[in-house]
């Protein structure tokens, strides 16, 4: 319980907290250096600073608190807001094909880009185009159905997707069941990576925010809207943060699912396949019992249970840690 309360304190804290604090700072800078009112001032900004008085702190802190609590159950909206699930209205539709139509020119450019199997050139430049169209081709979906408008959404999830693809898992249904048997240092790695991802997100949009309210608060005050401009470049290179962030997420995600798949059948008390072909077919009956879905006689059949010496199942969680 105490670790657990630990890694949600440092997901808070790293994710939602400072994120908070530095935009609502940065707003608070602009604000009492004299924006939007009069050109903005450090030293107005700073004799307000010196002003602070002991109940005046508390009650900022009280404030970046309340709002860090309330917004931290945002965080997987804005992710997909950022992959490109969710973009409201006509105007939203219309950008997000653009932007995916975008990411299918790049799709046909690069497998046109890949050479055939057997003409493989010993050109130096032809094998680097050729790395670099796979490096493209391994950053989007295989199917050009599932592209989304954004990298971060492609990269998301060609890697959550391609996670499970080898062994007939849909990974946002097997992963929970799975999560109980992963070792607690390689679940720890995990997290980790995944509140990097989560925390560039937040900076970005925290950014975005900046970058916004920058303009509207500076738009007449000549040389101080390079803020903006810095705000700007800020939000753009957390926004590529997140996407490399994305890749080491998903390159943990599928090293834990390669070691520790056949837990899952454990876990289940269930006879643990014999070969992969027969792993895929098994797991696809899986899926549907995970999804809730109707199986017929040859589906359940498929099956066997493990049963322990006295004839009671198995004890799922001492087989798999005896392992």
């Amino acid at each position: 319980m105490g670790n657990f309360a630990g890694r949600l304190g440092t997901r808070f804290l790293v994710v939602t907290v400072v994120p908070n604090v530095l935009l609502l700072g940065y707003l608070g800078f602009l604000l009492a250096a004299g924006a939007p009112g009069h050109l903005p001032s450090p030293g107005h900004a700073l004799r307000d600073l010196d002003d602070l008085t002991l109940n005046r702190i508390v009650a900022v802190t009280l404030g970046v608190l309340v709002v860090s609590v309330a917004s931290h159950p945002l965080q997987l909206p804005l992710i997909q807001l950022l992959e490109g699930y969710y973009w409201p209205g006509k105007l939203g539709t219309v950008l997000a094909d653009r932007a995916t139509e975008r990411f299918r020119h790049d799709q046909e450019k690069a497998l046109y880009d890949l050479p055939e199997e057997d003409g493989l050139s010993a050109n130096w430049t032809a094998k680097y185009k050729a790395r670099a169209a796979q490096a493209r081709l391994n950053s989007l979906p295989e199917h050009t159905e599932d592209l989304l408008p954004t990298a971060l959404g492609n990269v998301l999830w060609r890697g959550e997707t391609s996670a499970g693809q080898p062994y007939g898992l849909e990974l946002l249904a097997a992963w929970p069941r799975l999560v109980p048997f992963v070792p607690p240092d390689v679940l720890a790695e995990i997290n980790d990576r995944r509140n990097q991802l989560d925390a560039a997100i937040r900076l970005c949009v925290a950014s975005g925010i900046a970058t916004a309210a920058s303009v509207g608060l500076l738009l007449r005050d000549g040389p101080w809207l390079f803020l903006a401009l810095g705000t700007y470049l800020l939000c753009w290179a957390c926004y590529r943060a997140a996407i490399a962030a994305s890749r080491g997420y998903s390159i943990s995600l599928a090293t834990a699912v390669d070691l520790y798949h056949l837990r899952l059948f454990d876990g289940l008390a269930l006879e643990r396949p014999a070969n992969l072909m027969e792993e895929i077919r098994r797991n696809e009956v899986l899926m549907k019992v995970f999804r809730r879905e109707a199986l017929g006689p040859r589906d359940k059949g498929m099956f066997q249970y493990i049963a322990a010496k006295d004839g009671s199942p198995a004890d799922p969680a001492a087989k798999a840690s005896s392992e």
